[in-house]
């Protein structure tokens, strides 16, 4: 399940008008992805899959699947202007660094179950069973 949804590619990551020519299959593929590659960074310190998260990660999610859909399309950002798009993704790419070094917390909630401690626990010295 990615960690952002069209709605949020529109939003956070590229206007709707760009996102006009491009098939929904191949936003959603740009989505999943995208969030594939953030999934390779939130490993080291986390249990996937995440319960939940909170909106920055939506916003990372967003840009890098927005730098790829506009990479796949020809995006030159050489071009005076375009260097937003690239500076958005390696942006991306250093918070993300950041998560995996721990240095950033991205307010996620884990798959790491959770162990309660006022459950009943029971010791025995003997051994009852073979």
């Amino acid at each position: 399940m990615p960690y952002a949804s069209r709605a949020d590619l529109r939003a956070l990551g590229l206007p709707e008008a760009a996102l006009a020519s491009i098939p929904d299959v191949e936003q959603e593929a740009a989505l999943e992805a995208a969030s594939a590659l953030v999934d390779s960074y939130l490993r080291v310190r986390y249990s996937l899959p995440l319960r939940s998260w909170g909106r920055e990660l939506v916003r990372v999610t967003a840009i890098i699947a927005a730098y790829d859909l506009m990479s796949r399309r020809g995006y030159d950002p050489t071009r005076p202007g375009q260097e937003n798009l690239r500076m958005r993704y390696e942006d991306a790419i250093r918070w993300l660094e950041g998560v995996a070094a721990g240095k950033v917390d991205p307010g996620v909630e884990d798959a790491t179950p959770e162990v309660s401690s006022t459950a009943v626990q029971a010791v025995t010295r003997e051994r009852r069973w073979p």
